[in-house]
C-alpha cells in the first residue's frame, strides 16, 4: 500500500474512532481540526487513538520520532502515521 492510500485510510479511521474515544458525536471534521484545542484530546487519549489506529488498520507505528507538532491536527497525525507505519501480516 502506498503512503497516500494509507494516509487516506488513516484520516477515515480517525473520523470513525474519534467519536467513540471522546464519547460524543462529532460532525464531519476537516483535516485542519486541532486535536487538543478543538476536540479536547489529552496526551493519553491521543496515545489511545494511535493504538486504536494500529489495531483498526493492521499496522504498527514507530512512535520514537513523535512530537507535539505531529499530533496537532488530524492532518498532521495522518501524515505522521502514514510516514512511520509498517503493515502487519
Amino acid at each position: 500500500m502506498d503512503q497516500q492510500d494509507l494516509r487516506k485510510r488513516v484520516v477515515d479511521s480517525i473520523g470513525t474512532l474519534l467519536p467513540r474515544m471522546i464519547n460524543r458525536d462529532v460532525p464531519a471534521m476537516p483535516e485542519e481540526t486541532r486535536l487538543f484545542e478543538e476536540l479536547g484530546l489529552s496526551s493519553s487519549k491521543t496515545l489511545e487513538l494511535l493504538l486504536a489506529l494500529e489495531e483498526d488498520l493492521d499496522i504498527h507505528v514507530d512512535v520514537e520520532d513523535i512530537d507535539g507538532a505531529s499530533l496537532e491536527t488530524i492532518s498532521s497525525m495522518a501524515e505522521f502515521v502514514s510516514a512511520h507505519a509498517t503493515e502487519i501480516g
